[in-house]
């Protein structure tokens, strides 16, 4: 698909409005089901947590299970991954970067027709010395695909780590650049959870340094919450349904 046609796509992803948050553990039914489904790294597969149960994504499976029962959360994250790994199958990289895994991808996620997409990278490309340029290149191909497919993609920002202080500013750099490029699509798993340092907060502190404790990881499962994804799939999908051919006027075959 022709750049053009992604960034007209992105400006009515970015227009739709997300509806008011759902609050506490309520929130009102779906009209109809949908299916979500997550790509990332550890935190989104649920290291940290002391239960599966516990942990962000696997919440948010439950919560809207609570909503409706044929809603959908499939988990595709794995510990480790990088946004080169989530990237689509058969995209070329530099050298010495991972290949996409086309079992955990953004190809695979669409493969399983979903309503939405979340992607969870909290700090493994600081990690391994991604730049900040690099890094909203990945993330632009992996959204740019997911909505060529007419498939939303909400993005969570990077997370605390107990990084050296030049990480820390370059984590703090790619949040930043997040939220300014994707708009109410981004999920702020930073706010609240990181220390003026920019370390993890100790209340939410695993502690390893780098993934989150139960606290942290239902605070995470908050932050989806108020995005209300099913309402603003609802308003995604009105604004992007094809328009239907006016019926036949007199004199036109």
């Amino acid at each position: 698909m022709q750049y053009i046609n992604f960034f007209t796509v992105l400006l009515l992803f970015l227009s739709v409005s997300p509806g008011q948050a759902q609050s506490g553990n309520g929130g009102a039914p779906t009209p109809k089901p949908c299916r979500i489904v997550v790509i990332g790294s550890s935190t989104a597969e649920g290291v940290g947590a002391s239960t599966a149960d516990s942990a962000w994504v696997y919440r948010y499976r439950r919560f809207l299970k609570d909503l409706h029962p044929a809603n959908e959360v499939i988990n595709l994250a794995k510990g480790g991954y990088q946004t080169c790994h989530l990237m689509p199958s058969g995209t070329l990289l530099p050298a010495g970067r991972p290949r996409p895994d086309t079992l955990r991808n953004i190809t695979k996620a669409l493969s399983l027709r979903p309503d939405a997409i979340i992607v969870n990278l909290p700090s493994n490309d600081v990690a391994a010395g991604y730049g900040v340029a690099e890094q909203l290149s990945n993330l632009d191909s992996i959204i740019r695909t997911g909505l060529s497919a007419g498939v939303p993609v909400w993005v969570c920002t990077t997370q605390p780590r107990h990084f050296s202080s030049e990480k820390i500013f370059s984590q703090l750099l790619v949040r930043e650049a997040i939220i300014a490029r994707y708009g109410n699509r981004v999920i702020d798993f930073w706010e609240g959870i990181a220390e003026p340092n920019g370390l993890i907060e100790m209340a939410y502190n695993s502690g390893d340094g780098i993934h989150l404790n139960n606290r942290g990881h239902r605070k995470l499962f908050e932050r989806v919450v108020e995005k209300n994804i099913p309402a603003a799939l609802i308003s995604f999908s009105q604004k992007t349904k094809p328009e239907q051919p006016d019926a036949e006027r007199p004199g036109e075959h």
